[in-house]
């Protein structure tokens, strides 16, 4: 496979998790009565705000 095909993929996969993550704050933000109801997300939103 080609390098730069790899690399576009790679950079393509990261910005779609960095959009997702960023999804999943915004609504959680938006909607406190969701927390707690998949803890995985509740554990995402929480790690962001510490990262920020």
């Amino acid at each position: 496979m080609d390098e730069d095909k790899i690399a576009r993929q790679v950079e393509r996969r990261r910005q779609l998790a960095d959009r997702n993550t960023g999804a999943v704050v915004e609504l959680l933000r938006r909607r406190e009565e969701l927390r707690g109801i998949y803890p995985a997300a509740d554990l995402v939103a929480e790690n962001v705000g510490w990262a920020v």
